[in-house]
């Protein structure tokens, strides 16, 4: 556990997985010279099967409070574990992507279409790479959370905004810095009239 800088060990014997001893039970424990046989009341049985999604592993992980979940196939044979290092490079993989936006929109519980949303998206030649929703707390709104294929989004979020969807924030937005520049020679033309 100490190489391996991990606070749990998964416990297999030829093969077969019994279940993860936690650093701090075996800490506690008053005779030292014990084998894990007769500790194993003390295993904790949590695993994911090899065909289940990776995201199954994220509830393990932070309900149980674990460093590693064994992967295991059908018949309990161990195939090895998910390090939060390897879920985390994984999920970064799957929904991390360069020159991308965030666009987070706040929308009523039961008065929202991601089709709607996606038509308007891509009608400003813009793609979605991933997206999340959440119950905002205490609350009857909804959170939208989309990874658009843009670093520059401000056409995508004047469509939306026309179409009535309320922009909460946008994150990794990009503009050209001749861009500010001539909005803000435009304004103050504008005020100067």
């Amino acid at each position: 556990m100490n190489e391996l800088y991990s606070k749990q060990l998964a416990v297999v014997d030829q093969g077969i997985y019994y279940g993860l001893i936690d650093e701090d039970q075996l800490c506690d424990q008053a005779n030292t010279d014990l084998n894990l046989e007769a500790l194993k009341h003390l295993f904790q049985f949590i695993y994911i099967f090899d065909y289940q999604h990776i995201y199954d592993a994220l509830p393990l992980m932070v309900l149980n409070n674990l460093c590693i979940v064994p992967v295991v196939d059908k018949n309990l044979t161990y195939l090895g574990t998910l390090t939060r290092e390897s879920l985390l490079a994984d999920l970064n993989s799957k929904i991390g992507k360069p020159d991308a936006a965030i666009i987070c929109i706040e929308l009523g519980a039961y008065d929202h279409s991601l089709s709607h949303i996606s038509r308007i998206i891509e009608a400003e030649n813009t793609a979605i790479y991933s997206s999340t929703i959440h119950q905002i707390p205490n609350s009857t709104k909804l959170e939208l959370t989309l990874q658009v294929n843009k670093a520059n989004i401000s056409a995508v979020v004047a469509a939306l905004w026309r179409h009535d969807y309320q922009i909460k924030a946008t994150f990794g937005e990009s503009y050209d810095q001749s861009t500010i520049q001539s909005r803000y020679d435009h304004l103050m033309n504008y005020l100067d009239m």
